[in-house]
């Protein structure tokens, strides 16, 4: 009986988290997708970047201390005995991320999603959880669930979680993760919310002919090897750089601003800002279009969109950086199937997983994710590229190793 009243407990517990989750995912991406459509209908809205800036850096430093450095603090909390996972940490960053997109600057939504979902589980966790470990676990489910929520994957959503906290994958932990992603996807998709659409990749190659693409991947997963190294060395200079020279929030994400809209000037295109997922017009270049076998991406677009990321979130800009690393990954991709002659479609959608896997150490969510948007038969390919692009990416990734915290 006491197993039963348990059991029934953490169903009723998880069942609620899932259904905030769910519902604020919604709201999330209803919001992602206004702010990017008011963007594009009103352009100048990114020249007010940096005023932005400014007031996201007071916010954090008056009223958002504790929230300010969201990532550190779920993976102290699910790594560590850290301090709590604060529920201001979901509205705080949902907010933010909003406030980033309509202005214009370059971020995803996976660091947002992470940190909604640990925020909503952890206020969850101060009336339910028991103990420490159930409230840690608690923090999982609810990093499961945002993930699986906003990018619709609730699969590769369970198996982040958990190796984003540095648990194991095989255990009893992935069955609470997996029903907390998979009820927060279902509560999200409930609100109408359609999510960025992929097209399946066919594999209609004979044996002989594999024998080569497979070589092609091999070369391919050694580029996006290489630009890792470059994203997350990068990311890390120039971020630590712009805490040393302007070490208070407000100006730093103020000249931030400054430094993308002169990016802007530069280009001459606002195809690098915001997510990259919605055209702006008929000649934009997005993310889902890198796939199409009809693109022929610029070889110096990936490495466009790879600068406008870094300097956004150095600055303190919130977002994340998957939906950029996808983007950066799918053009590289692209570029490098037209060059050395292989499928677009197929290098593009590789690329744009095994560059996530490499840059976050998370190889077998992003292997589940890939097949989750892009379809099953790619599962092949994709492991051999996503773990020889891991395996050569360094040691270093976005997020900082539990001897770090």
């Amino acid at each position: 009986m006491k197993f039963i009243a348990i059991s029934l407990k953490w169903l009723i517990c998880l069942g609620a988290i899932a259904a905030l989750i769910g519902s604020a995912s919604a709201l999330f991406l209803w919001g992602l997708d206004v702010a990017t459509e008011q963007r594009f209908a009103m352009p100048w809205l990114i020249y007010l970047l940096p005023l932005a800036g400014v007031a996201m850096g007071f916010y954090y430093r008056h009223l958002g201390k504790h929230v300010s450095s969201g990532n550190h603090i779920v993976l102290e909390n699910v790594r560590k005995d850290g301090q709590e996972v604060p529920f201001a940490l979901a509205p705080s960053i949902v907010v933010a991320t909003l406030v980033t997109h309509l202005f214009g600057g370059s971020a995803g939504r996976e660091g947002t999603a992470v940190q909604m979902g640990a925020g909503i589980a952890a206020g969850f966790g101060k009336f339910f959880a028991g103990s420490r470990n159930a409230g840690k676990l608690l923090v999982c489910c609810g990093i499961a669930g945002g993930f699986g929520a906003v990018f619709g994957t609730p699969f590769a959503g369970a198996v982040f979680a958990l190796e984003f906290a540095g648990k194991r994958i095989v255990s009893r932990k992935i069955i609470l993760c997996l029903l907390t992603a998979l009820a927060a996807d279902f509560v999200c998709l409930s609100w109408g919310i359609d999510h960025t659409h992929y097209p399946a990749i066919q594999l209609g190659h004979s044996p002989a002919v594999w024998v080569f693409i497979a070589a092609k991947l091999a070369l391919l997963a050694v580029v996006v090897a290489l630009v890792c190294r470059l994203f997350v060395s990068t990311t890390n200079f120039t971020t630590r750089k712009f805490r040393e020279w302007f070490p208070h929030e407000a100006i730093r994400a103020g000249v931030g601003g400054a430094v993308v809209i002169a990016l802007l000037l530069i280009v001459g295109t606002t195809d690098y800002l915001g997510l990259g997922t919605l055209p702006e017009n008929s000649r934009s270049l997005t993310l889902p279009g890198f796939l199409s076998a009809d693109c022929h991406a610029p070889a110096v677009v990936w490495l466009w969109k790879l600068v406008f990321t870094v300097v956004t979130l150095s600055a303190g800009f919130k977002g994340g950086e998957v939906t950029p690393l996808f983007f950066i990954g799918a053009a590289l991709g692209n570029s490098v199937a037209w060059m050395i002659g292989a499928p677009t479609g197929l290098f593009a959608g590789v690329a744009m997983v095994a560059l996530f896997a490499a840059a976050t150490k998370t190889p077998a969510a992003s292997i589940v994710m890939g097949m989750e948007l892009l379809g099953w038969k790619i599962g092949l390919p994709l492991a051999l590229s996503t773990l020889i692009a891991v395996r050569l990416g360094g040691s270093a990734s976005i997020y900082p190793k539990s001897e770090e915290l």
